[in-house]
């Protein structure tokens, strides 16, 4: 039988078997369906082969775009397409068998794709609901699948280590647009091992203000007990600060409120938003303070209010260190999410924790999340072009440290970019010591809003076209890190240029020379 769960999804080699069996029972069923509607003369498209591609699993596609890819095949192959196709991990998952998961009813929880947001939340939603939300169970009766063996300790999110903080330092002028730091992490022990271009997942805790605001509102003491989900009974401050998440408002939530409603008008906005929350900004709704403040005839008890709210997802950051060079160090490089917003200050909750609330000395859970591809090539003297503009940059340090501590011989060339140069220059001293020493052969910089007219990475590598070609002509890798949604697809698009330019290729040729280039392990993207 055709495997349909991956080895890299989070399941027992039982439990895969499991959901292999039903996924194809239920596959087996849709094409006995459509056989049968095809025969009577309906035509249909049909679910594809494990073999066939996924056009839509792409990050650097919007949600639309690839809504559209996925319409007519399965229902687990369209609940993957609304997901962020990342395959990071950050749900335990990979992109499809997180669908799988869901579409096989062993997760319920339809808000755990981090990259993905409000907007991957909503598309699942609405596809169960279309679907009639028929899971599995309802099919056919089958027996839950059998427990999960003890996750490896260190690189699992369910079985993460402590990390001390012995460093949170801003690396951006007190001008800057945005504030980037970076962060020092002593790692616990010993053998605890990361690769460049692996990601260490944080668990986050949440704003402790924002935490005891929520209490009071609540005309609550904190202490109360309250039981997630797993069985696990916890203090509702504790249950709050560290479970719980305080960013998106679940569906679940809503409804409660608008059952606990005094208010008419709060009453029907809450069922509105608990149908549909696509108007919950008309609402002066952005996170669950808001929906509060908004709401304030909604007073649940604290224990059903925490049962409502969605659960804490960790956060990936890529490795900004060579273990070579910091063996028991791990450091990152993290942009700080703050913005304005219904007349209140908002603060992303992982980068605010990091940067504001963790204090040298303290611990946080960690984990290493190994790359699936994203690695230096195994030949030390192979050139490698990286292209990493802001915290993309992250990645870049660790294989620029990697190759220095290891005496690799292969050129490493970077393009780095930001808004301004005297500003977001990012480890500017340590990149100008690499390229004295030679270790970084050539550096270009984009700095966007230094001149009239805007400068970004794709545009360097445009203007460094024919020695860029060169580089590939003679076996260099590509590495590309930092925003998926335009400077990733950008990227992309000069790349294409370049073959075309350079290598005299027509533009489905120079498409079939990247997709090449990727196949061969030779253009790597690690995007969000």
């Amino acid at each position: 039988m055709q495997a349909l769960i991956p080895e890299t999804a989070p399941f027992t080699e039982e439990q895969r078997a499991w959901l292999d069996g039903f996924i194809a029972g239920l596959l087996g069923a849709e094409r006995a369906r459509d056989e049968a509607m095809t025969a009577s003369g309906t035509a249909l498209d049909m679910a594809p082969s494990p073999q066939e591609t996924m056009p839509w699993h792409d990050p650097t596609l919007g949600l639309e775009a690839r809504m559209e890819l996925a319409q007519g095949r399965s229902l687990e192959l369209r609940l993957m397409a609304a997901m962020g196709q990342l395959d990071c991990g950050q749900c335990g998952y990979e992109c499809r068998s997180y669908a799988a998961a869901i579409a096989a009813s062993a997760d319920a929880d339809l808000g755990k794709c981090v990259p993905g947001g409000r907007a991957t939340a909503r598309k699942l939603k609405e596809l169960m609901a279309q679907s009639g939300d028929v899971r599995p169970s309802a099919v056919a009766p089958v027996a839950p699948p059998p427990p999960r063996p003890a996750p490896e300790r260190g690189y699992c999110r369910d079985a993460p280590v402590h990390a001390r903080l012995l460093l949170s330092e801003q690396i951006t002028g007190e001008a800057a647009e945005k504030e980037t730091r970076h962060i020092v992490l002593e790692l616990p022990e010993p053998d605890l091992r990361y690769m460049p271009g692996d990601s260490l997942g944080v668990w986050p805790e949440n704003n402790p203000e924002e935490v005891e605001l929520l209490i009071a509102i609540l005309r609550a003491k904190g202490s109360e007990a309250v039981t997630l989900a797993n069985g696990d009974v916890l203090s509702a401050r504790t249950a709050l600060s560290r479970a719980c998440d305080l960013r998106m408002p679940a569906p679940q939530l809503y409804a409660l409120l608008a059952g606990e409603a005094r208010d008419d008008v709060d009453r029907s906005r809450l069922a509105t938003l608990a149908e549909n929350d696509e108007q919950a900004d008309t609402f002066g709704v952005h996170d669950v303070l808001d929906l509060l403040l908004e709401f304030p005839s909604a007073r649940p008890r604290i224990d059903q209010f925490v049962g409502a709210l969605g659960r804490m997802q960790p956060r990936l950051y890529s490795i900004a260190s060579s273990q070579r060079k910091h063996p028991r160090q791990v450091h990152l490089t993290i942009g700080v999410l703050r913005y304005e917003k219904n007349e209140r200050a908002y603060r992303g909750t992982a980068s605010s924790f990091l940067s504001d609330y963790l204090r040298p000395g303290r611990r946080v859970s960690v984990f290493v999340q190994r790359a699936h591809a994203f690695r230096l090539p195994s030949d030390p003297c192979a050139p490698v072009i990286m292209v990493g503009p802001g915290t993309g940059i992250a990645p870049f340090r660790s294989f620029l440290q990697e190759r220095e501590a290891f005496g690799a011989p292969g050129r490493n060339w970077l393009f780095f970019g930001n808004p301004r140069r005297e500003t977001d220059f990012l480890y500017r001293a340590e990149l100008e010591e690499l390229a004295l020493k030679r270790v970084l052969t050539r550096m270009d910089l984009a700095f966007s809003r230094d001149q009239m007219n805007k400068v970004y990475v794709q545009h360097k590598m445009l203007e460094a076209a024919p020695e860029f070609w060169r580089w590939l002509g003679g076996g260099a890798h590509l590495y590309v890190c930092g925003d998926a949604k335009r400077m990733a697809g950008d990227v992309d698009l000069a790349l294409q240029q370049i073959a075309v330019t350079q290598g005299g290729m027509d533009v489905a040729t120079a498409k079939r020379y990247v997709a090449d280039l990727a196949r061969e392990g030779r253009y790597q993207r690690d995007v969000y």
